[in-house]
């Protein structure tokens, strides 16, 4: 089923999910300061969510060792999210490698966000090549000032000479910003990163994995929405990651999306689906000691045969650290 057909049967069941709550029920914030908080998706093969799923229908796994879900929550009832528009600054003859094709088309992307619940905010973030990076919105539910500054931090700027060891150090510190201001929020949201982003870039593999440890310190998941008129990026440079915004939203448990400007609305819109209908599993973890340990998600056997082509994703991993 293509992706507009979906949406058109599921976007009803948006409105549906904000109202899951009933009138006069306390939801509670899990706090990740004693729990490791896992996001699931689940989809079926139609691409339509799976919303019958059950705390026992799911296997947790902590270095392929099981481990005990201590609880269990759907959207409906988990934390707000922070959605982070994060882009590259606009630069000259670097279009449609970066942020630029997104350009004065900001606009295109608003209709999606009438999706956003009531406590879910809107922040702005960017990096540039000549190492500039800033939160450029703090989460506010103040959409049209989200679509104003973003336009804003779009606009075209000079290209600078070097496009290499500056951009990768302010893109990281973009990212420890985001963690940064997730951790000063209580109760902490989800912090969501959506990428505006075609993605031509690289990076030393192990500097990636350290400023992604620092994302799964989080409950962070990124997304992506990649112009299809921007180039792809075929040549693998030795010893780096390329494609680095990519491997963010694998490792986070998210989806990078083509889209064209006639469906940049459609593309947010998955991504709100995807989030409005994820499931939430915590643990605790056996020891805080800070490294990276690798997260396996299942459905049991039995949940396996009721639910044939019923698929997981899920982030890789995650980092316990004290509080």
């Amino acid at each position: 089923m293509k992706p507009a057909a979906i949406l058109a049967l599921t976007l009803p069941l948006l409105t549906m999910a904000a109202q899951q709550a009933p009138s006069g029920t306390e939801i509670t914030f899990r706090s990740s300061s004693d729990l490791v908080l896992v996001n699931v998706i689940a989809r079926n093969k139609n691409g339509l969510p799976d919303q019958t799923l059950k705390r026992d229908d799911f296997q947790l796994f902590d270095d392929d060792r099981p481990i005990s879900i201590q609880t269990f929550d759907t959207a409906a009832q988990s934390r707000p999210l922070a959605l982070w528009f994060v882009v590259l600054c606009n630069m000259a003859g670097y279009e449609k490698q970066g942020s630029g094709l997104f350009q004065g088309r900001i606009h295109l992307l608003m209709p999606a966000l009438k999706e956003l619940g009531k406590q879910d905010t809107l922040g702005v973030a960017h990096w540039c090549d000549d190492g500039q990076s800033k939160l450029d919105l703090l989460p506010t539910r103040d959409v049209d000032q989200a679509a104003t500054t973003l336009e804003q931090t779009l606009a075209p700027r000079p290209s600078p000479k070097n496009h290499d060891r500056p951009g990768e150090l302010a893109l990281q510190e973009t990212m420890r910003l985001i963690v940064d201001a997730t951790r000063s929020s209580q109760p902490e949201p989800l912090p969501v990163l959506v990428f505006l982003y075609d993605d031509w870039s690289g990076m030393p593999k192990h500097e990636a994995d350290q400023f992604i440890s620092q994302l799964l310190e989080t409950s962070a998941i990124a997304f992506g929405l990649k112009d299809r008129r921007s180039p792809g990026m075929w040549f693998p440079v030795p010893g780096e990651q390329k494609e680095i915004a990519h491997y963010i939203v694998a490792q986070t448990g998210g989806e990078y999306l083509p889209v064209t400007p006639a469906t940049y609305a459609t593309g947010l819109e998955e991504i709100l689906h995807q989030l409005h209908f994820r499931y939430e599993l915590g643990f605790k973890p056996e020891t805080l000691d800070g490294q990276r340990h690798k997260l396996r998600v299942e459905l049991t056997a039995s949940a396996k045969n009721q639910r044939q082509g019923v698929r997981l994703r899920y982030r890789a991993a995650y980092v316990p650290i004290a509080r």
